[in-house]
């Protein structure tokens, strides 16, 4: 089978692996079709299993560490290649090992990867509101910095997501926004259309959030999950499609790895 990744430049190293994969070229059925990586929706396990084993070999690492993302701040230091770590309740990992895959699964919230050119240390995070507003970047960052790395060196890039004309929210969300700091820095992360409606930037969020965590070198796939469902699962996008039925859609993944 081909599998299809997107690569971006500013993590293009030869001391690095990574990819913000699509949904095409795995073993999933419909409506998980095809590339499905989450264990969390009801997908056959065995096809799960399947795709996760093509991307490990389409980027040649030895493990791959999988989290329970819950949108919060906490970061696991992935310390040994034989720690149990798998399925933890966390939204991001960093680590210095050679050979392990960092992963983050999205269906409209944004994978960020980062890596420390100079110190080797890289991370990954899940990043949707709820996980910006409350700190995942600084914490993913700081997390970095305790195994040595300076946040002066690190590049990040933010993977597909849903963008700003296809998030529409309510009041309530709004309100939520405008009193971050972030917001305060950047109204034109939202735009109110009416009285109870807003359309959401969520990749500015995200930069505004990088920005203030001082880290500067950052770069954007520039993908919306949303409007590109044929390419990439959208949570959104399933559950406007099945209304008034639940959303049924995949995960796609999107890693970073250390390499000889």
């Amino acid at each position: 089978m081909t599998i299809n990744k997107i690569l971006h430049p500013k993590l293009e190293f030869s001391d690095i692996t990574h990819g913000f994969f699509t949904r095409k070229g795995g073993y999933s059925k419909s409506p998980y079709n095809s590339l499905n990586c989450s264990f969390n929706v009801e997908d056959n396990e065995s096809d799960v299993k399947k795709n996760l084993t093509l991307i490990c070999n389409e980027l040649k690492l030895e493990k791959l560490i999988k989290l329970n993302q819950v949108h919060s701040s906490k970061v696991i230091v992935v310390k040994n290649k034989d720690d149990k770590i798998n399925n933890i309740e966390a939204d991001g990992l960093v680590t210095k090992l050679k050979g392990v895959g960092l992963s983050v699964l999205g269906a409209d919230c944004a994978p960020i990867l980062f890596y420390d050119k100079i110190s080797k240390i890289i991370g990954a995070c899940h990043a949707g509101w709820r996980g910006v507003i409350n700190g995942i970047i600084e914490s993913t960052i700081t997390n970095m910095e305790s195994l040595g790395a300076n946040r002066n060196n690190i590049i990040s890039v933010i993977g597909p997501t849903i963008h700003k004309n296809s998030y529409e929210i309510k009041k309530d969300l709004a309100l939520i926004v405008k009193k971050t700091e972030l917001y305060k820095n950047n109204q034109s992360i939202l735009f109110q259309v009416n009285d109870d409606k807003y359309l959401f930037d969520l990749p500015l969020l995200i930069k505004e959030s990088l920005i203030s965590s001082k880290i500067n070198n950052f770069g954007n796939v520039e993908i919306d999950t949303y409007k590109k469902s044929s390419l990439f699962f959208s949570h959104r996008k399933s559950s406007h499609e099945n209304f008034p039925k639940e959303a049924k859609t995949g995960r796609h993944i999107s890693i970073i790895g250390l390499v000889d």
